[in-house]
């Protein structure tokens, strides 16, 4: 959590909550940050398969995802998300790498997102490594419907850069 001062609510709190900040500006509040439980839910999905895999003597497979920005090829964001992928003995092939255009709104209207799901659903892939859980999606909503049906398809988000550090907790 993080201590302000401001007026400005951020993420949505509740009605009451706002009304109050507004009376009393001066007063300290805590914003909390939605992606905190997010985080926790994407990790234990992540470390039930990575957990059942090793188990079955088998390393997990991904796709690795990234947006472009004006057409370029995100080889920095594919390259750091394979550097992650290897640190982990995660196997990602050259056959699972995904791109979308940067500005298309929503995970589910990208075919580049689609595919990586597709390879998740049929099995040919347990997961998916992007470098912040903004490529995935802004929307905090959004966001949790992906981390959603990956762990219901048995599959997993993985970041490079984690929803919150360690020195944030």
């Amino acid at each position: 959590m993080r201590q302000s001062t401001t007026s400005r609510i951020q993420f949505g709190a509740d009605t009451e909550h706002a009304v109050d900040v507004r009376l009393r500006p001066a007063r300290v509040c805590f914003e909390t940050d939605p992606h905190g439980p997010l985080a926790a839910t994407r990790r234990g999905y992540l470390e039930q398969v990575v957990d059942q895999l090793k188990a079955n003597g088998r390393a997990p497979r991904v796709c690795l995802y990234a947006l472009s920005i004006r057409g370029q090829r995100p080889n920095a964001s594919l390259e750091a998300a394979a550097t992650f992928a290897g640190h982990q003995n995660w196997q990602a092939g050259s056959g699972l790498i995904f791109t979308d255009h940067h500005g298309i709104e929503g995970p589910s209207s990208r075919p580049g997102w689609r595919a990586v799901r597709e390879q998740v659903r049929a099995g040919f892939a347990d997961g998916v490594v992007v470098v912040t859980a903004t490529v995935v999606s802004t929307h905090v909503e959004e966001y949790q419907q992906e981390i959603d049906w990956f762990g219901h398809h048995w599959g997993f988000i993985g970041l490079v850069i984690p929803e919150i550090r360690k020195d944030q907790r």
